[in-house]
């Protein structure tokens, strides 16, 4: 299971990975990265409502801010295209397996987006984990 503070929940996350980021193509699966040295596209957060969000880096406590540093967040798509619902989330839990052995591994601040291809229902768990960890690597996130 991926811990709450490892998973991607905003769209514009999403977005700055996949349209800011890098990505290399597997045999099952699209791996999006967006690293924080990555100059292409500014982190934005989910919401700049609080102090600590229109600062990147720094949690407002009363009158003190304190450095903060990000954990690195994985999202998943899994789309129709990949089977029906049953289908799609035996794919989401393989993939989610697979991402919370790599994410200790994964750059502060990294957003990784996992796009899982219609091939990926035919993989085992260990070979979608190969797959993932292989296109980190190529993009440098590992």
């Amino acid at each position: 299971m991926l811990p709450a503070r490892y998973r991607m929940s905003s769209s514009r996350d999403f977005a700055t990975a996949i349209k800011g980021g890098r990505r290399v193509g597997r045999r099952s699966i699209v791996v999006h990265v967006m690293n924080p040295a990555q100059p292409a596209m500014a982190f934005e957060t989910a919401s700049p409502a609080t102090a600590s969000e229109r600062v990147p880096g720094l949690v407002v406590s009363g009158n003190r801010s304190m450095p903060v540093v990000p954990a690195p967040r994985v999202g998943l798509i899994v789309s129709k295209a990949v089977g029906n619902a049953v289908a799609r989330h035996a794919v989401a839990r393989r993939l989610r397996a697979a991402a919370a052995t790599l994410v200790d591994e994964l750059d502060d601040g990294a957003l990784v987006v996992i796009r899982a291809l219609r091939t990926a229902t035919d993989e085992s768990s260990d070979e979608l984990a190969a797959q993932l960890r292989s296109g980190l690597i190529k993009l440098g996130a590992l």
